[in-house]
């Protein structure tokens, strides 16, 4: 092989016989012919040894273009098992990043409703203890229910309901509300 042949000028050469073969144009074909023939005679050969020289390193080629080919394919392959296995553990966390979003909603949900729960329960307790917050902007309760039992003939039942207050506390309300009477002895 002549190191005068680069691989700029065996790229040249192997065009020009390409051409000179499948030219459907006779005068195409002979100038392809002429061409290829003066470029092997400036590198001091001739047609058939740089043809030969030309195949024997279009083999070498091929095989360091085989052998690129064959690395890039085992990259691509590679990547592709690497990528794959990224989307498998993404698609993993993924799914545990959901399932734990939801378990935490899921927690604050039934948190809301114990607390929700909750709260009745202190309310319930308040009134029947009696203990309630009042609001100021409401008559207090024993007065709301004096002015039911002096003004209505709603049964006690009924104003206990309306007041919150027990049945104790209405039935003592209308004990004091009495007007006194003297005793016997006076």
């Amino acid at each position: 092989m002549n190191d005068a042949f680069t691989a700029d000028k065996r790229a040249r050469f192997r065009k020009l016989l390409t051409l000179a073969a499948e030219s459907p144009f006779a005068g195409e074909r002979s100038a392809a012919l002429e061409a290829a023939k003066r470029l092997a005679s400036s590198l001091g050969m001739d047609l058939e040894e740089a043809a030969r020289a030309c195949r024997q390193d279009s083999y070498e080629d091929d095989a360091v273009e085989q052998r690129v080919h064959e690395d890039r394919e085992a990259e691509a392959r590679k990547r592709r098992a690497n990528q794959a296995w990224m989307w498998r553990t993404y698609a993993a966390y993924a799914y545990d990043a959901a399932a734990s979003r939801m378990r935490q909603k899921r927690r604050e949900e039934i948190q809301r409703e114990q607390e929700a729960e909750e709260e009745q329960r202190r309310v319930e307790r308040l009134w029947r203890s009696g203990n309630h917050r009042r609001s100021h902007r409401q008559r207090p309760r024993k007065d709301f229910a004096c002015a039911l039992i002096r003004e209505t003939a709603l049964p006690l039942t009924e104003i206990a309901e309306i007041t919150g207050l027990s049945l104790r506390k209405i039935v003592e309300l209308k004990l004091k509300m009495r007007p006194h009477a003297p005793a016997a002895g006076e």
